[in-house]
């Protein structure tokens, strides 16, 4: 099944589809526009943008889109999505593509209060926002992401509010050899391993596992609850350094090493994290 999703995908995404925002073109330097199911699916971050929208990421594989008091979340692989804390179910599914994440383009540029029009002899989407929608910018991917302020990463490990997963899994435990990521999962968390389509390995606690890092290596995500709050401690574990082009910006020249995001969007590469867990013994 999973073959024939991707085999339908690849063949779709052969159709080329142009977006235009207000009559400006909008370029896709990596990851193009393609139909799934007679819907035309974007890569979210660049039409948001060009709305004037932003978008943010979460170690759970959600997706957040937010205009002014409009906001609009997803995760990865679901039909669900809330928009103003209302349920709403989508034809397609968000997608993991080319390491870009797609939504059905004519929900979310609706649910941010465009019009979205479709020439079917140009194959041609058009994006027009009303006189009193937010301006659009026209986004510049090829342009310096940290410097325009842009890139959905940054430099800098971000401290969870508990270390107590931290400590076990990265102190004399998770490290980088020949090329490969090896740890055994600490007892009481949850983890899952996840490829550059975007599929799911569930991850066992007291298991120990060995992950080629590299190009479309993919990712992990590893949780545990809190002992003394109501969220979780969670980290992601990036295997590809040039997974997108906000990654190759900030860490694309690190190579024999994996990056590690903890609270939010910042990360450090394994090495920097260990000696961080390390100073806290």
């Amino acid at each position: 099944m999973i073959i024939g999703l991707i085999a339908s995908v690849a063949s779709a995404a052969q159709v080329t589809v142009s977006v235009q925002v207000n009559g400006t073109a909008l370029k896709f330097p990596d990851a193009k526009p393609y139909y799934e199911n007679n819907r035309v699916m974007i890569p979210i971050r660049f039409v948001s943008e060009a709305l004037g929208a932003k978008v943010g990421y979460g170690l759970d594989r959600s997706v957040t889109i937010e205009l002014g008091t409009k906001k609009i979340l997803m995760k990865i692989n679901s039909d669900t999505v809330t928009v103003d804390s209302v349920i709403q179910k989508l034809d397609v599914p968000a997608r993991l593509q080319q390491n870009r994440t797609y939504v059905p383009l004519r929900f979310v540029s609706e649910a941010l209060g465009a019009e979205v029009g479709w020439n079917q002899e140009k194959r041609l989407v058009t994006i027009t926002t009303g006189a009193s929608a937010t301006p659009v910018a026209s986004p510049s991917p090829s342009a310096t992401p940290a410097a325009s302020g842009n890139n959905m990463f940054k430099v800098g490990f971000e401290w969870p509010r508990e270390t107590e997963l931290g400590k076990a899994l990265f102190v004399d435990n998770m490290k980088v050899v020949n090329g490969k990521l090896t740890f055994t999962l600490p007892k009481g968390a949850a983890g899952s391993k996840g490829t550059a389509k975007g599929a799911l390995t569930k991850l066992e606690p007291g298991k120990s596992y060995s992950f080629p890092i590299g190009k479309n290596a993919g990712d992990l995500v590893i949780s545990k609850p809190e002992s003394n709050g109501d969220s979780w401690e969670s980290y992601a574990i990036n295997l590809d350094t040039n997974f997108n082009e906000d990654m190759t910006e900030l860490f694309g020249t690190i190579t024999n090493d994996v990056i590690v995001f903890g609270e939010g969007n910042g990360g450090s590469t394994l090495t920097e994290v260990i000696q961080l867990f390390k100073a806290l013994k």
